[in-house]
């Protein structure tokens, strides 16, 4: 076996250090690593625990990965124009590829079914790469003291906390790498017990616990979209600079995302300027009251899709970036000039629900989206998208009424896609 399980006195003893450490994510000592753990009622901790090893000490965590056969789950299309997920198993014996697929499938079939996943899933092509293990099932479980020799070394109980699913991050690189490309790293474990991690370049979930899912979710918000968590350690106060993410700020007027403030957001309620964030309690804000990066089980909030949306979008090339919506048309602008859609007009939904609309334009131009809503007299813009490039997406969540969208271009010219969904 790889690991031993602490003795019992020993593990309480860790686990009480960990509970003291689990603070946001300062410098750690080249021996440890910050990992987020996560607990089955959706609530979300990062805690200092020990690091892969990856010296002499432990040459089989540099071990070069055996070939592996690599199946698409779903293939939509050239990886140059496409966003591409790899899953990886352990645990799964050379009988158990069948089970790993099924696993595989039911993660990323909770992936798509996520906002805006959901609206990108035909672009997206989702490899598995069939890792073959000695034995089936992994490391103490379900109790400490299990062994089993598998592929990626997955093993429960990582740095005394029972449901923290550790593996050899290396090695699960390594075999990611015999996909066709690689965007995104998901690893599934064969057991059905609930757990998983996150690390800096992937997430482990267990493959046949039906709430594990959320989990990868979450890691993809980080891996994908460039977010940072939006939970916090009581006691702490950020002291750092204006942090690079998109959804939290140092900012109590929270300008980063002005433009969305007072707007409905997935996660209920209205964004705003919400103390507490970024893994630290005061002198930081994010967008909404509780959202996914927050809290498993929640959706993205506003800012936070958007930014997933936009991400995923950057790797979807050939002109696909608008795509998986229920409407599509094509036009152009002038520069300077303006056009509504849908041609030249209006619609009309009859039920409140989300509003998600793409622009794809040209190269190089500066074009904006405006969503409008009648109110009885005038056309009042309710939602807007302006981030200074020729690509723009926009999500509102609205009562029942009259919509138009205005494009604008402030900049440039040429044609553009523009597509759009209703509720």
């Amino acid at each position: 076996m790889r690991r031993s399980p602490l003795p019992l006195a020993a593990t309480a003893l860790l686990s009480a250090i960990l509970t003291l450490t689990a603070a946001p994510a300062a410098a750690a000592p080249q021996d440890r690593q910050w990992r987020e753990v996560f607990s089955p009622d959706g609530t979300i901790a990062t805690m200092l625990l020990p690091a892969e090893r990856t010296t002499t000490t432990s040459p089989d965590s540099r071990a070069a990965a055996a070939a592996a056969a690599t199946v698409a789950i779903q293939d939509t299309g050239p990886p140059s124009e496409r966003f591409d997920l790899v899953i990886v198993g352990d645990g799964y014996t050379s009988s158990e590829m069948g089970l790993l697929r099924q696993h595989a499938q039911a993660k990323w079939d909770e992936i798509a079914a996520t906002a805006p996943w959901s609206t990108h899933r035909a672009s997206v092509n989702v490899w598995l790469v069939e890792v073959v293990s000695a034995q089936s099932g992994v490391d103490n479980d379900p109790t400490q003291g299990i062994s089993r020799n598998t592929a990626l070394d997955m093993y429960f109980w990582c740095g005394g906390i029972e449901r923290l699913l550790c593996l050899n991050e290396t090695k699960a690189k390594q075999y990611a790498a015999q996909a066709p490309a690689v965007d995104a790293i998901v690893a599934v474990g064969n057991t059905t017990k609930y757990g998983g991690a996150g690390y800096p370049s992937l997430a482990t979930v267990s493959g046949g616990n039906a709430r594990s899912g959320q989990i990868a979710i979450h890691e993809l918000g980080h891996s994908v979209g460039g977010l940072a968590d939006e939970y916090w350690t009581a006691g702490t106060t950020y002291t750092g600079a204006e942090p690079r993410e998109p959804n939290v700020t140092k900012s109590s007027g929270c300008a980063k995302w002005s433009s969305y403030l007072g707007r409905a957001t997935p996660d209920g309620g209205v964004i705003g300027c919400h103390q507490g964030g970024h893994q630290f309690a005061n002198g930081i804000y994010r967008p909404s009251q509780d959202s996914l990066m927050r809290t498993l089980g929640k959706p993205f909030n506003l800012v936070g899709l958007d930014a997933m949306d936009r991400a995923i979008r950057a790797k979807i090339g050939g002109g696909g970036g608008c795509t998986g919506y229920q409407n599509t048309r094509t036009g152009s602008l002038s520069g300077g000039g303006s056009a509504y859609q849908p041609d030249g007009t209006y619609y009309y939904t009859a039920a409140s629900g989300t509003h998600r609309a793409c622009l794809d334009g040209p190269t190089g131009a500066e074009f904006n989206l405006q969503l409008q809503k009648w109110n009885g007299s005038a056309w009042t813009v309710v939602a807007s998208a302006a981030t200074g490039g020729s690509d723009e997406v926009l999500t509102y969540s609205g009562t029942a009424g009259y919509y138009t969208y205005l494009l604008q271009s402030v900049s440039g010219s040429g044609s553009y896609t523009f597509a759009y969904s209703a509720p």
